[in-house]
């Protein structure tokens, strides 16, 4: 007998058939079991196609999962791909955004809130209109002073200034001034001004005349004066002042009141130091040529160059009549847009008199101080003739801060001809200077490098 075989078709059956149009079409048909079975499994033809339909769903339903899986991953891909920027400009915008979301509110130091209190409410409670605080120094060497003073700009149309202050410092002096002042009449060509002071300085201090003074030799002595004039300047151009003055002044001198010190008639009589022990009236009339072309007044570059012509008329004893000839000229070369500076000076003052005559040594020019040579005393050399140079470099440390290092050198001389550049003092140091676009409001100023020692002048006001 011929063993039974099993016999089965293929899981699914081909079969063409010819549709109505002729064509050849194939047509699928389900596998179907033959009634015999294979020898050994132990199912009978009836249980065999309910596990091939078994087994077909579950490789349908891995399959659909697979299919699905491949769409998920195809999908992100694609999205991920779609959001790639298409350009440099959109992928720099992006990471600008990114680093917007990302950034956190900047919170600033001491150093900073102080330095935005400085700049955006002190300078304008300094600067207001109406009363304000008298802040800085009288005079070199007058220590820190303060007090009241009541401004007005609004004068005649606003053509006018008024400016009233009185101050006292913390060495004793103290002063009182009006100034009225009209800067740009006739369409900003003409300048008026008018003013009255009164001046107590008690502690002045006196080493002698000439570059030989000696430091040993210190003295103090007191200096009263009332003080009224009036000047008057056309503008040709923007930059350019010229025009002339009068001024009375009345000084009046007695003994010191430094009492570190002796008093300047236990050292010095009048041959020493002329106008010493007898007062005089004096008529001072001027006339000065200026050229300011700064940017900004408080200089980043540009110039200013000034010539004062005083001579001063005794009008009490004849003996003290003298000319004087002032010369200052500055110089300012800014760069990298205007942060680092350096700024240049020399100033010369010169004077003579007749052959019966004298210049009293309280109207003399100084060297020695905050804006002179700083590594010096207040008042250190004083003389007829004088000559200062004078640089700076600043660099800017904070919005209203710079910083800054300087070289001074200069002398006096009792002859016009000894007026030169040989045997110069001098001096160097650092400094810090807290400032705005129009002025320097307040410096420190560490000298170094004389004879004289080492010194720091905390000083409201610039130095050139």
């Amino acid at each position: 007998m011929r063993r039974a075989t099993p016999r089965c078709r293929s899981r699914r059956q081909h079969r063409l058939t010819t549709s109505r149009a002729g064509r050849r079409v194939t047509e699928i048909e389900p596998a179907v079991w033959s009634s015999s079975t294979r020898a050994g499994d132990g199912r009978g033809p009836e249980e065999r196609p309910a596990l091939a339909a078994t087994t077909l769903g579950i490789a349908s339903s891995v399959g659909t999962l697979a299919s699905l899986t491949v769409m998920v991953w195809l999908s992100a891909a694609s999205a991920a791909f779609g959001q790639e920027p298409a350009t440099r400009a959109e992928a720099d915008r992006e990471r600008r955004e990114q680093k917007a979301r990302d950034a956190r509110p900047y919170r600033q130091t001491g150093f900073e809130r102080a330095m935005h209190f400085a700049e955006e409410r002190a300078i304008f409670i300094i600067d207001r209109e109406g009363f304000y605080p008298k802040l800085g120094s009288l005079a070199t060497g007058s220590g820190f002073a303060y007090g009241l003073g009541y401004r007005d700009r609004d004068l005649l149309n606003r053509t006018g200034a008024l400016d009233l202050w009185a101050a006292t410092s913390t060495r004793r002096y103290w002063a009182t001034e009006a100034r009225f002042t009209f800067p740009e009449l006739a369409h900003k060509r003409l300048l008026v001004e008018t003013w009255a002071a009164h001046r107590d300085y008690p502690q002045e201090d006196f080493f002698g005349l000439g570059p030989d003074s000696a430091r040993a030799n210190q003295t103090s002595y007191a200096i009263r004066s009332d003080v009224f004039g009036a000047r008057a300047g056309v503008r040709p151009l923007p930059v350019i002042l010229a025009g002339g003055g009068l001024e009375h002044l009345s000084p009046r001198l007695s003994s010191g009141k430094d009492h570190a010190v002796p008093i300047i008639e236990d050292l010095f009589d009048p041959s020493r130091a002329p106008g010493l022990g007898e007062s005089a009236d004096y008529l001072r009339s001027t006339a000065f040529f200026e050229v300011d072309y700064r940017e900004p007044k408080n200089a980043r570059r540009g110039g200013w160059y000034r010539v004062d012509f005083s001579r001063f008329d005794d009008r009490t004893t004849g003996r003290y009549t003298f000319n004087r000839v002032d010369t200052d000229l500055r110089q300012f070369f800014g760069f990298l847009a205007g942060r680092r500076v350096v700024a240049t000076r020399l100033f010369v003052s010169t004077s003579n008199t007749d052959a019966d005559r004298v210049m009293p040594f309280y109207l003399m020019p100084t060297l020695g101080g905050h804006d002179t040579l700083r590594g010096f005393r207040e008042y250190r050399f004083r003389g007829p003739h004088a000559i200062l140079a004078q640089a700076e470099y600043r660099f800017e440390i904070w919005s209203g801060l710079d910083g800054a290092l300087f070289y001074d050198a200069g002398k006096v001389a009792n002859r016009r001809a000894d007026l030169d550049f040989e045997n110069l003092e001098s001096d160097y140091g650092f400094g810090f200077r807290f400032n705005t676009n129009e002025a320097i409001l307040f410096r420190v100023d560490a000298g170094f490098g004389s004879k004289d020692g080492k010194h720091l002048y905390i000083v409201f006001g610039g130095v050139f």
